[in-house]
């Protein structure tokens, strides 16, 4: 291959009328330039680089090495018929390490395991300091069952001692995986005999003690690592986590930042220092913190929390845009759907709640909470027929479901019909009420009494609503004040009226009449 380096040299070099290129560099160029296109494949995981290396080996078809890399490509593949016309590349006399190593692992996936321990075994002797081999050769040998992985893996230790500390942690792993936690206590121990600074059998046995619900001695051994440099963002992590479990708060927050320092995008930290964020009330960080973990984008959960701490924020337009980008991403989620239409409801969005809602129910017909959304949304559409349609779907199964009684006999009494049947409904409504819901139910039955002419009778129930309630809804304020103003008490009228005005237009009406006759 030298001629076709020395050939690139001189066309960078000389004009390219000056040269005339033989057949035979022509020939070279192009396979050089397949070769390329064959490593630049393998090294981009592209399924087409054994293709590209087929090619090449019909220019060089006694090429071992070419066949090497067909062999484990194949093998990389996962297709073992792929490999086998190549499998001729191995000979028992070469003094490569590498030969000796893809052989073994193409033996393995055989099952032919005492040709690939063979194979693993040489390879060992002739690359001895060769981590990759070596790792390779402890994985095959980690395959076996435990009594004899265990044993050959001591026999590798006694022949690469060099290599014992990764044998021995080989071996804790393999009693770890099974449970027997003494066992692979003693063994890492060994490995850190053999290497003080083995970081690898110091995580091995923390992970063994937080197993165990050792956490202090857990947490020493994370500390050691820290301290000798070797800690990341997945053993601040786990500090971290030890801190919440003794509820050292501050502590715990400590260490969850520092795996976010390591990396911003990692999961745990993300997680809990959202919710540390929720406990002190910052939800603004809480929010960035779930919107910087490396999963936000494929979690819908994510998404309806990030919009949580928006509508804590006072941030209703940002919370239904975060609803509304949710709702397109993860297209076919029920509870992303779900709360998009709460939210299409409370910003007035009657109509494309109630789309959403139709989605949901077409595919989810026994979800009743999206069925009671709907009838609310029908409600505010004034299309009282398809409204009772839906309660009464919801009663036929669930005759209990006293929100659904409750709507029905408030939409009766705010339009003035039925008001018997209207009393008939809210008095199973009271009689199935549980707080907070009772205070909503005592409105509408104080209404429907209102409605009826019982203005002393709905004034006795409104007037025992505690004020902070009233004042956080803006219907009971309208239906006291509306209350009041029927009372001719104009002050206490306008008291109410002026906490509901600037949510229901009713409210706003009466209260510029209450205004209005107040001057005269």
């Amino acid at each position: 291959m030298k001629k076709i380096f020395a050939l690139l040299v001189c066309l960078a070099c000389t004009p390219c009328w000056a040269l005339s290129v033989s057949p035979e560099g022509r020939q070279e160029a192009a396979l050089f330039n397949q070769f390329l296109k064959s490593v630049y494949a393998l090294r981009n995981e592209d399924p087409n680089s054994y293709v590209y290396l087929q090619a090449v080996l019909r220019a060089a078809p006694d090429s071992v090495y070419l066949k090497r890399l067909l062999v484990l490509n194949a093998l990389a593949m996962g297709d073992l018929s792929k490999a086998e016309p190549y499998a001729d590349f191995f000979s028992e006399d070469s003094q490569d390490a590498e030969d000796f190593t893809v052989y073994a692992s193409y033996r393995w996936k055989k099952g032919n395991l005492q040709e690939a321990e063979k194979a693993f075994a040489r390879a060992l002797e002739l690359a001895p300091d060769n981590a990759a081999v070596l790792y390779q050769y402890v994985a095959f040998l980690s395959t076996f069952p435990p009594q004899t992985a265990v044993s050959k893996l001591l026999e590798l230790a006694e022949k690469a001692p060099a290599a014992s500390a990764d044998v021995y942690a080989a071996i804790a792993q393999l009693y770890q995986r099974r449970g027997q936690w003494e066992s692979a206590l003693t063994y890492y121990d060994k490995a850190l005999q053999a290497d003080p600074e083995f970081s690898a059998a110091k995580l091995g046995r923390a992970e063994v003690y937080e197993k165990t619900s050792q956490y202090f001695l857990m947490l020493h051994e994370l500390e050691e690592l820290e301290q000798a440099g070797y800690a990341n963002a997945a053993t601040y992590s786990r500090m971290a986590s030890v801190f919440l479990l003794v509820k050292d708060f501050p502590k715990a927050k400590q260490y969850f930042l520092k795996a976010k320092a390591d990396d911003n995008a990692d999961v745990p930290s993300s997680y809990f220092l959202a919710l540390l964020a929720e406990q002190e009330g910052d939800f603004a960080a809480a929010a960035q913190y779930v919107k910087d973990a490396e999963d936000y984008n494929q979690t819908a959960a994510k998404w309806l929390q990030v919009s949580f701490y928006q509508k804590r924020l006072n941030q209703p337009q940002e919370s239904l845009k975060t609803l509304a980008q949710a709702y397109q991403k993860f297209d076919g989620n029920v509870e992303i759907a779900y709360f998009y239409a709460l939210a299409l409801n409370e910003a007035k969005s009657y109509k494309k709640a109630a789309r959403v809602l139709e989605k949901i129910l077409q595919t989810n017909p026994a979800y009743e909470e999206a069925r009671l959304q709907y009838a609310f949304v029908l409600e505010s559409l004034k299309k009282y027929r398809a409204m009772e349609a839906q309660i009464a779907q919801i009663l036929k199964k669930n005759p209990q479901n006293a929100a659904a009684l409750n709507l029905q006999a408030y939409s009766l009494a705010e339009r003035g019909k039925r008001l018997d049947e209207a009393q008939e409904y809210v008095a199973r409504a009271l009689a199935l009420a549980l707080a907070p819901q009772q205070y909503a139910f005592i409105d509408t039955q104080a209404w429907i009494y209102f409605k009826q002419g019982n203005v002393e009778k709905a004034l006795n129930l409104l007037e025992n609503i505690p004020e902070p309630v009233v004042e956080q809804n803006a219907e009971i304020a309208y239906h006291l004040g509306a209350v009041y103003a029927a009372q001719n008490r104009p002050e206490m009228a306008q008291k109410y009226l002026n906490w509901a005005k600037n949510e229901l237009k009713p409210a706003l009406k009466l209260y510029k009449k209450v205004e209005k006759n107040a001057k005269k």
